[in-house]
């Protein structure tokens, strides 16, 4: 009887192994079907964030790819992209970095003028313009001290008593650009004359945090607190 019994719960179990099985091997389908999906859609939204042209790595990897927002066709940036879109081939393209202290320029070489468009449209805070040579010089903002005023750059007081930024020893020769005028009374009768003499022959700073620095210390004891205090020598930036 027992033997009858364990026959019969074998069969049973037997019976019971097939729906079992047969739900395991349509999972594995689902979650094949869903792997192979993902990876597809992986493929193609990279396609789309990895854009770079074919020209040696020249130009900088798209830093986005939004869509393209109306651009001001009154301002240079609108004007050079309402150009370009309406040329053919190639132009040369140089970009013009302006730092707190210091400049540079790099040629990223020619490219067809649909990449310079995704390139502008990549970084939206640059400005465009075409030069008088016909190449695309785009101008990046840098808040930092660029590689070469790391190295020379101080903070000074010039003996009209302006607080100016200058690329080397505090000479007028190497003024980049004035900040603001001084109390020097105030000045003389809250610093030490150490710090007095450290200030005239120039404060070494080789970083924003440096710059931000010694900007903040001596804002206080600036005579004129307006916004534009901050000023470029000559009206022009270095």
């Amino acid at each position: 009887m027992f033997g009858i019994r364990l026959k019969n719960l074998k069969k049973r179990l037997k019976r019971q192994r097939r729906p079992i099985w047969s739900l395991g091997v349509w999972a594995g389908a689902v979650l094949a079907a869903t792997l192979a999906g993902a990876y597809l859609s992986y493929q193609y939204v990279s396609g789309w964030t990895a854009i770079a042209p074919g020209h040696g790595g020249d130009l900088p990897v798209w830093s986005d790819n939004s869509p393209s927002l109306y651009e001001d066709e009154t301002t240079p940036r609108g004007q050079t992209m309402a150009v370009l879109a309406k040329r053919e081939g190639e132009v040369e393209i140089v970009l013009h970095r302006v730092y707190l202290c210091g400049e540079e320029s790099r040629k990223l070489g020619r490219h067809t003028t649909l990449e310079t468009i995704e390139l502008l449209k990549a970084h939206r805070e640059w400005s465009a313009s075409f030069d008088q040579s016909g190449r695309v010089v785009m101008e990046e903002s840098v808040d930092d001290l660029s590689p070469a005023c790391r190295k020379t750059a101080t903070i000074g007081m010039d003996e009209d008593g302006n607080l100016s930024l200058y690329d080397g020893p505090p000479r007028k020769e190497n003024a980049i650009r004035t900040f603001f005028q001084l109390d020097v009374g105030s000045l003389e009768s809250s610093l030490s004359k150490e710090r007095l003499k450290e200030l005239t022959q120039g404060i070494r700073v080789t970083d924003r945090d440096e710059f931000n620095s010694v900007l903040s210390t001596f804002s206080d004891f600036a005579r004129q607190k307006t916004a534009d205090v901050m000023t470029p020598v000559n009206g022009t930036e270095h």
